[in-house]
């Protein structure tokens, strides 16, 4: 079998990725528990973007490779990619017990997966600590000002739309945003101002 899997991998490298799969497919046959061909025909599954195949070989692989915390993780933003975000969340969650490193991009997805969920508060925790080690993810930066001008925190919206257009200047949605939340903390002239200047800016 090693010699199979030396030569699907070979395949998988020069991008033939039906006779890699047949491959591992033949692997699987020959032995069900042999992990690593699950491993492979899920990285190939995603990167041909069919993700609930992905998933599903993830999931094999993961029954019998628990511990593997990039797995996790990568599994986590399958679920995330293809909206299942309570799974999403179960998967990022178990990828840090297993010793999945916090970054930006793991705090950012699972941050936003729980704000999908409604668990607003634990959404909200991520996404600051996704902008503590990447100050300039403009994805949570508008997650947050959109959070906060719904919970009716005027002024910690404000804060994030202002960041947002400093990033992103001709940003109009930013901009639309910052004029409602202008207006919500009673500033009503220059929320309405900024409204407008939105509204121009709008091909």
């Amino acid at each position: 079998m090693k010699t199979l899997y030396k030569e699907g991998i070979s395949y998988r490298h020069a991008g033939a990725f039906d006779a890699a799969r047949q491959c591992f497919k033949e692997i699987l046959l020959l032995d069900s528990s042999y992990a690593n061909a699950y491993l492979q025909l899920a990285e190939i599954a995603a990167l041909e973007e069919t993700y609930p195949e992905s998933i599903g070989y993830y999931k094999a692989y993961l029954q019998l490779e628990g511990k593997q915390a990039d797995a996790w993780y990568t599994i986590g933003v399958l679920y995330f990619n293809t909206k299942d975000f309570s799974a999403a969340v179960q998967s990022f969650e178990t990828a840090i017990k297993r010793g999945r490193r916090r970054d930006a991009d793991l705090c950012l997805t699972l941050g936003m997966s729980y704000l999908h969920i409604k668990e607003t508060a634990k959404g909200i925790q991520q996404l600051e600590a996704c902008l503590g080690l990447r100050a300039d993810e403009t994805r949570a930066i508008q997650a947050l000002g959109h959070q906060y001008y719904l919970s009716g925190a005027f002024t910690a919206a404000i804060s994030y739309w202002d960041k947002l257009l400093r990033i992103q200047p001709a940003n109009a949605f930013a901009m639309f945003m910052l004029g409602k939340s202008y207006i919500g903390q009673g500033e009503v002239a220059k929320g309405e101002a900024m409204c407008d200047r939105a509204l121009a800016v709008v091909p």
